[in-house]
Order: C-alpha cells, then structure tokens, then sequence
C-alpha cells in the first residue's frame, strides 16, 4: 500500500511539472556571475531542480560518510 502511494505522487509530481513545462514556454535572461543566457521558464526551473537535487544527495552521501567514520573509529579504539 505505501509503495503504491509512493509511486502515485511520483506520477503526480511528474503530471504537475509536464504542465508547468507547457505552461511556460515564454524566454527568460539568466545572468549569472561569468555567464549570460536567454532560456525558458521551464529551462531554468529545471536547471536549478537538478542543481539542488545533486546538491542535496551530496551534502546526504558526506553526512552519511561521516557518521560512518566516527563509527569505524570508535570500534577501532574499542578493540585496541
């Protein structure tokens, strides 16, 4: 049951961004600080989506790495 609902919002989040995309066809500037572009609304919402994605699974993987270490250095100097 929970793996059905769980794949019901994944199709609803899915359903909900291809509207937005159709929704916002219209040019937008992107000034960053080295870079200039002119992309789509849905372009840029994409662009910065993924962004935090990797952003976040990043900063998750180091958090989880070093809670790993401190437990292989603590069972390091249990045995010792």
């Amino acid at each position: 049951m929970r793996r059905l609902l769980y794949i019901a919002v994944i199709v609803a989040l899915i359903v909900v961004g291809v509207l937005f995309g159709s929704i916002n066809q219209q040019l937008a500037d992107l000034n960053l600080l080295i870079i200039s572009a002119r992309l789509r609304v849905v372009d840029i919402a994409l662009i910065f989506l993924l962004l935090g994605i990797t952003l976040g699974l990043m900063i998750a993987l180091l958090y989880s790495l070093q809670r790993k270490a401190k437990g292989w250095l603590r069972k390091s100097t249990d045995n010792s």
